[in-house]
């Protein structure tokens, strides 16, 4: 694996990334000061220090400062280093704040809502004018839907969307960690 020369620039390990049209290559490292990015139909996985983020094909997010920022369409599953301010996610149906933790965040465009997932961890859940709507703490899997009202819906799933617990553990061995779980019977149950 390529190595992080730099604790403040990305390293795309696998797949690649589209700016401008122009292709940035796995293996390249940067650094995002205000850097929108789409992926086409393969996921790109990118490093940087202690974050892990797995972009799935036909996303399109944006990093400031080399932070992930926004998604404006598509999905990120981000397994986050311990943040000393919360790390604040916007999507086109709420914004999402982190701290530390494994969360998978998809704006569905088709329903015109956001699904966020809580692997484990701490998420907070705010609408568009920033008032926290909910606090989601778990040790495994805890999903919601922000609604096209910023409102919140139980997942209509009844596994995590687009994302399972062999990405989460894949993510966690490229940052030289193992997941903070608690599996239910002690077995992975979405593979």
């Amino acid at each position: 694996l390529p190595s992080l020369s730099h604790a403040n620039s990305y390293n795309i390990i696998i797949g690649e990334l589209y700016q401008d049209g122009q292709k940035i290559a796995s293996g390249a490292k940067s650094e995002f000061e205000n850097e929108i990015f789409e992926t086409n139909e393969k996921l790109s996985f990118i490093k940087n220090g202690d974050s892990g983020y797995l972009i799935r094909p036909n996303s399109k997010v944006q990093f400031i400062k080399n932070k992930i920022h926004k998604i404006f369409k598509g999905s990120l599953h981000g397994i986050f280093g311990k943040q000393t301010e919360e790390l604040v996610i916007s999507t086109p149906r709420g914004t999402i704040g982190i701290r530390g933790t494994a969360t998978y965040i998809e704006y569905q465009s088709e329903f015109d809502r956001t699904y966020v997932c809580n692997c484990y961890g701490k998420t907070n859940i705010y609408d568009e004018n920033s008032k926290l709507l909910k606090v989601i703490q778990s040790k495994y899997h805890s999903p919601i839907i922000i609604n096209k009202n910023y409102d919140l819906d139980q997942s209509p799933y009844n596994y995590p969307l687009n994302h399972f617990d062999d990405n989460i553990e894949n993510i966690e061995k490229y940052l030289n960690r193992k997941p903070n779980w608690e599996l239910p019977d002690n077995k992975k149950q979405f593979l």
